[in-house]
């Protein structure tokens, strides 16, 4: 299975979201770059094996997520804003 990398500010907006509310439980999204192919087969788990690096996290809502069509809101206005190319301060 390749390897999952986040970068600091991934890490950090999803800590820093999760301790801000203790009390919820916390839905969003990891925002991955998306990776040129690597021609060399590396093995699994080495350096320079291949991995998903998330770029970014998006929190979504608060608790748990009954309503499947605010998911998919929230989801088309995502991929939207990264289409258009507009950063998303959250």
């Amino acid at each position: 299975m390749p390897g999952v990398k986040l970068t600091t500010q991934a890490y950090c907006k999803m800590l820093l979201h999760g301790a801000k509310y203790p009390h919820c439980a916390v839905n969003g999204l990891l925002v991955a770059e998306k990776q040129k192919p690597r021609k060399e087969h590396l093995p699994l788990g080495g350096p320079g094996a291949p991995h998903t690096l998330f770029v970014d996290c998006i929190p979504l809502f608060h608790g748990t997520l009954a309503l499947a069509p605010m998911l998919e809101v929230a989801l088309t206005l995502v991929s939207a804003g990264r289409l258009l190319g507009t950063a998303l301060r959250l």
